[in-house]
């Protein structure tokens, strides 16, 4: 397994300041997001933003491979995986608008990045529904007074700090996406931050849109009488995006890991650290194989959604096994390790549970649907 700090050594530093970020995340965001302004961490967050939308852009961080984003994502995530999802820029919106939108859209969208490095969301999931793109109900409508949005999403991710962001809506008999500008949008866009118990770095919000008004240049793929092409390459988006969350999955996993070694423990917890070692070097090759293949233009759809899964399920084993292995004393003394037990269990809800990708694991290619 090759060592990303070979190529990016600045990695160990930029380690340094997510430490310090995530240990204030939860008490102290404004300064928590304070420890992650570094140009090279700017530049890192805003990977996959093309050049001409990035002032961010530094030579280190330039034309990054997806194959070594993964290993940067998996290096940062031994460390602090919820801290890293502090970072600003690049998201789930940022690949669907470049995928989606034309030129005037992209410019419109990326407008934010030219002062600082913005934050970004990207609004599916409802209350009682979901992310079930088929059953929305949160509603675009068009009437004399113009476009408006209407409705309720829920456990999106960096809405609360977000400048912009794509709202999946149901429109007549077909969906569309949306951009939105929350920056504009009070009162008729409230945002309230929900709690979790783990990954706080994600910012879980719930967003609530009465009669937002929506320029119709914002409605991407409005000219198409369906959108039918475009969630096929809105479910190509996400299948690039699950092996992110696989990546943090296996950081966290390597951090527990890592902890445990440090520690005295008994013959036969020591053969299970030695045998957790094992599966995370396989699924870290397996990450790398679905990243080449992505690299070399495969649809993947099956393998994606196999790694997704068997990275959840390592870092949940290896964290159901720490109340068994350590002491009392280890809890008390090691809040970085309690952060970690927490946000273990959280990757789980990320980009699709278990259930949903075990029935893709073994859905071939020709049949893959367009679901979110």
């Amino acid at each position: 397994m090759s060592d990303i700090t070979r190529r990016y050594p600045q990695l160990y530093a930029l380690s340094e300041r997510l430490l310090a970020a995530g240990q204030l995340e939860e008490n102290n965001l404004q300064l928590a997001i304070a420890y992650l302004d570094d140009p090279e961490l700017r530049s890192l967050a805003c990977i996959g933003i093309p050049s001409r939308f990035n002032p961010w852009e530094t030579p280190a961080f330039s034309n990054v491979s997806y194959p070594r984003h993964l290993q940067i994502i998996e290096y940062l995530s031994r460390t602090d995986a919820s801290a890293m999802m502090l970072f600003p820029g690049a998201s789930l919106s940022t690949r669907a608008i470049l995928s989606l939108g034309n030129e005037q859209q992209q410019t419109r969208f990326f407008a934010c990045f030219a002062e600082r490095p913005a934050w970004t969301f990207f609004a599916v999931t409802e209350p009682e529904i979901g992310s079930d793109a088929g059953a929305i109900s949160t509603e675009l409508t068009h009437s004399e007074q113009g476009w408006r949005l209407n409705g309720t999403k829920k456990l999106i991710g960096g809405a609360m700090l977000a400048s912009a962001g794509l709202v999946f809506a149901r429109y007549q008999q077909s969906q569309r996406l949306v951009m939105v500008f929350p920056d504009d949008a009070e009162p008729a866009l409230l945002r309230e931050p929900l709690g979790t118990v783990g990954l706080a770095g994600a910012g879980l919000t719930r967003l609530t849109f009465k009669d937002y008004r929506v320029e119709e240049d914002d409605i991407l793929g409005h000219e198409r009488r369906e959108l039918l092409q475009g969630l096929n390459s809105l479910s190509l988006v996400f299948e690039r995006h699950r092996p992110m969350v696989a990546a943090m999955a296996l950081g966290t996993t390597f951090g527990l890991l890592t902890a445990l070694e440090t520690r005295p423990l008994p013959t036969m917890a020591r053969r299970s650290v030695a045998r957790l070692w094992r599966k995370y070097h396989a699924i870290y090759q397996q990450m790398l194989t679905v990243a080449e293949g992505y690299s070399n233009g495969q649809h993947q759809h099956a393998l994606t959604s196999q790694l997704k899964r068997n990275a959840t399920r390592l870092v949940e084993e290896a964290a159901c096994h720490l109340p068994h292995w350590l002491n009392h004393d280890d809890w008390l003394e090691d809040r970085l390790l309690r952060k970690r037990y927490r946000d273990s269990f959280a990757f789980e809800y990320m980009e699709g549970t278990s259930n949903i990708h075990l029935l893709n694991s073994f859905r071939p290619p020709a049949t893959q649907g367009t679901s979110l």
